[in-house]
């Protein structure tokens, strides 16, 4: 009778349980926020911004949203997820360079460059690139030596920032399929998904250069001190401003 008792009581808790999970993470997410929500949670966040203007808003997925915003000469980015039942802002950048937002870590097709950009500046093309430095590693401990090839792949992004300061466009197709490669090989050397993901990425970086229409490197009219951050289980990387003289 106890056995009963217990086998009955068990299965009540692991469907209360089930429901649970369901209800606080795959449940549809509710209608997005207010622009004067999401100006409150912005200013209670970072520095309090006087007149914060939000630009749009972009949904990428059903359960991931990109808002562009501006403030005078500030042009920031905000990156929101629906989780546990409410959409909270995980990232934001201020910064003035773009930024790779990754959906899932694990899944290149789900990565995004996303920008917002002061208009008065002299830019009309991005030139993105993703760069593997090559490298050569020996150990003592395996009597083991390892070359890594060099990679350095380029896009080209038009920004029409006469008609919009903001943007975001998915990966091109060989980056995707380079980068399911190199996350195939790199992920055997680790059974853990986060770990695979923060160590053996980290050997690539992203990086632009700014052009102007007739092609030449232009530097920023304006390109003020700003800042990064991140919360949670969100994934992305920055991508930093390099010169010609970097690349190869």
């Amino acid at each position: 009778m106890k056995k009963k008792v217990w086998i009955s009581l068990s299965g009540i808790i692991a469907m209360v349980i089930l429901a649970s999970v369901y209800y606080n993470y795959f449940s549809n997410p509710s209608e997005f926020l207010s622009e004067d929500e999401m100006i409150d949670i912005i200013n209670e966040s970072q520095y309090g911004f006087d007149s914060l203007e939000v630009l749009d808003t972009i949904y990428l997925d059903d359960t991931h949203v990109f808002v562009p915003f501006a403030q005078d000469q500030i042009y920031g980015t905000s990156f929101w997820i629906w989780e546990k039942r409410n959409w909270e802002m995980k990232g934001f950048n201020t910064m003035a360079d773009p930024y790779l937002w990754q959906l899932d870590p694990n899944d290149p097709n789900t990565f995004y460059v996303t920008w917002n950009l002061d208009p008065a500046n002299d830019l009309s093309q991005i030139d993105l690139y993703l760069m593997n430095r090559r490298g050569f590693r020996s150990s003592d401990y395996n009597q083991t030596n390892t070359y890594t090839p060099g990679v350095q792949l380029q896009h080209q992004i038009e920004t029409n920032l006469d008609e919009a300061s903001y943007g975001v466009e998915r990966l091109p197709e060989d980056w995707i399929a380079f980068l399911e490669s190199y996350l195939e090989v790199e992920g055997a050397k680790s059974t853990d998904d986060f770990f695979s993901h923060h160590l053996h990425m980290s050997s690539l970086s992203y990086g632009w250069i700014p052009r102007r229409s007739n092609g030449e490197m232009t530097d920023f009219v304006n390109k003020p001190n700003g800042s990064s951050s991140r919360s949670g289980r969100f994934y992305g990387e920055s991508i930093f401003w390099i010169s010609e003289d970097e690349l190869e």
